[in-house]
């Protein structure tokens, strides 16, 4: 079953040197919200082929933390 997907508008003040970098990572959220069913499913599917002493937890931090790049 597909959510339903709405445009939400949030008006903050931030310092100005953080403006983009606040943007990205709301942006990069939304991003991660709308396809998190996706990215699971994928990570299920690809769960014991990797060899890594990571954990589970280590290796979902990573993949989010290069989609927020």
């Amino acid at each position: 079953m597909a959510e339903e997907i709405v445009d939400v508008v949030i008006h903050v003040k931030v310092p100005k040197k953080y403006a983009e970098t606040f943007k990205k990572d709301v942006e990069a959220m939304a991003w991660y919200l709308s396809h998190k069913d996706e990215l699971f499913e994928n990570m299920k599917k690809l769960k014991g082929i990797m060899k890594t002493d990571k954990s589970w937890k280590e290796l979902k931090r990573e993949i989010y933390e290069g989609i927020a790049d």
